[in-house]
């Protein structure tokens, strides 16, 4: 239930009318709840700047993510042709053309 006032308005669309015309920004009220507004500003910005951080920290994520991922690949690759041109078989050819040769010999180590 709504309070009537005297001049026949409720008490809650005059309030709501004050609001949408402004006219309750200049009674002597908004210096009571002043501090109140700076407090709820301050809030606000410290909310859209955790968003704008979160968001920039998610895509830096993902970002390094799929250049772990090329990386990794690249590793892989490099890894392997290491692994085949490191054969025995494959050196002894590369070698062959500098006059070094696969000795046939076994060492025996004495003790």
């Amino acid at each position: 239930m709504k309070r009537e006032r005297k001049n026949g308005t409720s008490k809650g669309g005059s309030t709501f009318m004050n609001i949408l015309g402004g006219s309750f920004l200049t009674r002597e009220d908004l210096s009571k709840i002043f501090p109140f507004l700076v407090y709820l500003t301050i809030l606000l910005m410290l909310i859209i700047t955790n968003a704008y951080v979160a968001e920039s920290t998610s895509r830096s994520i993902k970002k390094n993510t799929l250049l772990l991922r090329d990386l990794r690949v690249e590793y892989i690759y490099a890894k392997s042709a290491y692994t085949q041109e490191s054969t025995q078989t494959v050196l002894i050819d590369k070698l062959a053309g500098e006059g070094i040769k696969e000795s046939l010999e076994t060492r025996i180590v004495k003790q």
